[in-house]
């Protein structure tokens, strides 16, 4: 059975259940919803005594309240946000949000442990091993016995199967809904590989295409500190060490041809799982690295910095950074886009696109929920093309504004005063919808575009990248996280170490070797299996 099929199937049987007359039901399965409902006419079931539209605004006659949590790096009160109290609004429902921040995930990890639960998850990003654990346990409510009171969410995944069989567990169940963001200026690459024009002008220095002609900026940056518009504290070349977002990763495939998408090293050729923390080519940027840091061109706290430190050194004003990488481009006017400067090796440069078509685990109803098909209702809002585009971008009337065409236009940005959600929702940006946006002169995406077409030539395919929604058998799944977690730390702390200190090629068959030991082959077959497994579905 194909996946619209399977996701029709379940549609259709749960309509026939409801179309059969009877009057008093459960959403019954092992993960029982808290009560009952009662059906009272075609448009309004009752739900533990609340009366549900089941179509229109707003959703609920009686106001209700469902405690929420989310996992953000919004720094503001969303209770206060314009956004959530226009969402409550319309639907009828109080959002009572409780703030979990991306620094600070061990409150998430307790959550899930302690098995202490709100009534949903908004945003989370909660692991694959999360969320089955809590499944297995009993604790979610499946969104497949709820998705008859989503139409917009069955348009959607009827629409992208990619995205359907992303969100579908093993068992065809769906139990988190994943925010959907299949907008091309999104993914069509990762970071912009920034360099300071502003610096390279006062230098007389065109924008670097080879290692050594970027070497050799980098090397007159320092060597001009504090002379013109370059600050005394200036840093040649910044990075945050293996991070996906602002880190070095783009060198090794861009400029050297070997595609390293994230901190794991793990690529895919011809269907078969590559780890390029073992490929000796990687040898040829991780020595060039080392030339660098040996010649001050890069801060040893490239290795040390978090986001906040990083995020610093991109906005700062002055402007204190030569190159640095970046999803958007924080000042047009001093920084420019660059091809990775090429290490002519002869291989083909691969550059980073973004894999994540959907966000998996966001929107989650637990079981002690009273109020399941009230917030499916929820959910399906929130997959409306207009609240969708206000989530993302900012209400209409603030950030964006809706054309009598069906497009949207999307206003430059302001500061964030709560108008804009931060994507801290699920929500669902499919290709259709993403055609229908126009990023306006100023917007940082309307520059972002710009960017992405000038990647365009050499982004990686997107059968490079190992798929994000592969899922594992429990054993297979217990063993590959050790794996990883001991084989990360010793690439981690080796790789640093050449950087810093050099011995790469002395050191290079002893490194294999203890990987061997560590069992990266083991780690390397299951992620295999799991692969193949998942091209299977």
């Amino acid at each position: 059975m194909n996946n619209k099929a399977g996701l029709l199937l379940i549609v259709l049987l749960w309509n026939a259940l409801f179309l059969s007359g009877c009057k008093q039901s459960a959403i019954s399965n092992s993960n029982n919803a808290s009560g009952s409902y009662v059906e009272t006419n075609s448009n309004q079931i009752i739900e533990n005594g609340v009366a549900v539209n089941l179509t229109g605004y707003p959703i609920v006659n009686q106001p209700i309240t469902l405690k929420t949590v989310v996992v953000t790096s919004y720094k503001g009160d969303y209770n206060q946000s314009k956004f959530f109290q226009e969402l409550e609004k319309n639907s009828g429902i109080n959002l009572d949000i409780k703030q979990i921040s991306v620094d600070n995930r061990d409150k998430l990890n307790l959550m899930f442990a302690s098995r202490q639960y709100p009534d949903l998850l908004l945003r989370s990003d909660a692991s694959p091993y999360q969320i089955a654990i809590a499944q297995n346990a009993g604790d979610i409510i499946p969104f497949s016995s709820l998705l008859q009171y989503a139409p917009n969410w069955i348009k959607a995944l009827e629409s992208n199967p990619a995205a359907q069989k992303a969100m579908t567990a093993a068992d065809g169940s769906i139990y988190s809904l994943g925010l959907i963001q299949q907008n091309p200026v999104y993914l069509g690459i990762r970071d912009q590989w920034l360099i300071n024009k502003k610096w390279l002008d006062q230098l007389g220095l065109e924008v670097p295409k080879t290692t050594e002609q970027f070497a050799y900026a980098l090397a007159q940056f320092k060597a001009n500190a504090g002379n013109g518009v370059i600050p005394k504290d200036m840093i040649p070349y910044y990075f945050r060490w293996d991070q996906y977002v602002g880190g070095q990763l783009d060198l090794y495939g861009g400029s050297f041809g070997l595609l390293v998408p994230d901190d794991s090293y793990v690529a895919v050729e011809n269907g078969k799982v590559l780890f390029q923390a073992l490929n000796p080519e990687i040898k040829k940027p991780l020595a060039y690295l080392h030339r660098l840091y040996k010649d001050g061109l890069i801060p040893p706290e490239v290795f040390t910095d978090d986001w906040g430190a990083y995020y610093t050194k991109l906005v700062a004003k002055p402007e204190m950074v030569g190159s640095i990488e970046a999803y958007n481009n924080p000042n047009p006017d001093v920084y420019v886009p660059m091809l990775p400067p090429s290490a002519e090796s002869g291989r083909k440069q691969l550059y980073r696109q973004q894999t994540w078509i959907v966000r998996n685990n966001q929107f989650t109803i637990f079981k002690n929920n009273k109020y399941p098909i009230a917030s499916a209702r929820l959910a399906d809002l929130l997959a409306d093309p207009d609240w969708s585009v206000q989530e993302t971008y900012g209400l209409f009337g603030a950030g964006t504004k809706k054309n009598s065409d069906g497009t949207y236009d999307i206003m430059p940005e302001t500061a964030n005063d709560g108008e804009v959600p931060n994507v801290d929702a699920v929500s669902a940006i499919t290709p259709d919808l993403a055609s229908k946006l126009r990023f306006l002169p100023g917007n940082s995406n309307n520059n972002r575009s710009q960017a992405v077409k000038l990647y365009e030539p050499i982004v990686a395919p997107l059968d490079k990248f190992f798929p994000n929604y592969v899922t594992y058998s429990p054993d297979d799944r217990d063993k590959l996280t050790q794996l990883q977690m001991n084989v990360k730390d010793y690439v981690r702390q080796t790789f640093i170490r050449w950087v810093v200190q050099g011995g790469i090629d002395q050191e290079w068959d002893a490194y294999v070797a203890k990987l061997k030991s560590m069992h990266v082959d083991d780690m390397i077959a299951i992620m295999q299996k799991g692969l193949e497994d998942y091209n299977k579905q």
